[in-house]
């Protein structure tokens, strides 16, 4: 089986990694996709790329070492969904915005953490995507602020020239209930 990120269609600037001036080195030896990568021997890459060459042969085949850190402190949380069809209509899109909100408030409320800066994510039927995001002076700490704030961010997309397929929300500068509510960091 081909794993996404070794896939022919994935650019090698999409991997972990591997930035602008990498990429453009990775061009010049003819390695654009993920498959490219895939078919090079570790001793061409770290060759090539010194000891970096060694992360490179190993994230084309999906293997990564690294400890996994599940306390580590959470930065934000968000919802996305995929439609089954395209939105269109400034309704439905508000309603879909207001929908995945919903689903991050529930969380802010079950863990008792706020945010100061929402994110609503938008990709169109064609695959483009946006974002716009409005850092706030305080903490978010009712559902109504998220809806008003995931609302207002959505329709700076208007009019939408074209069906959306995707809406997420997300909320981050997290705060613990505490700090919240007194204003302080």
């Amino acid at each position: 089986d081909l794993l996404w990120w070794a896939a022919p269609v994935v650019h090698v600037g999409k991997f972990h990694g591997v930035g602008p001036v990498t990429a453009d080195k990775m061009k010049a030896l003819d390695i654009h996709t993920g498959a490219d990568l895939r078919a090079q021997s570790l001793a061409f890459l770290q060759e090539q790329f010194g000891k970096s060459g060694a992360w490179y042969y190993a994230i084309a085949r999906g293997e990564d070492d690294r400890p996994v850190r599940p306390d580590r402190q959470r930065k934000s949380s968000g919802s996305e969904t995929t439609f089954s069809e395209d939105l269109t209509s400034p309704a439905e899109i508000e309603a879909g915005v207001r929908a995945m909100a919903d689903d991050v408030w529930a969380w802010c409320e079950k863990h008792e953490v706020f945010g100061q800066t929402v994110t609503v994510k938008i990709k169109y039927a064609d695959f483009r995507h946006v974002t716009r995001s409005r850092p706030l002076q305080a903490p978010i700490v009712t559902r109504d602020q998220l809806h008003e704030v995931s609302v207002a961010l959505v329709q700076s997309v208007y009019p939408a020239t074209m069906g959306i397929r995707l809406i997420g929300v997300s909320i981050s500068k997290l705060c613990l209930t505490s700090a919240a509510v007194t204003g302080s960091p």
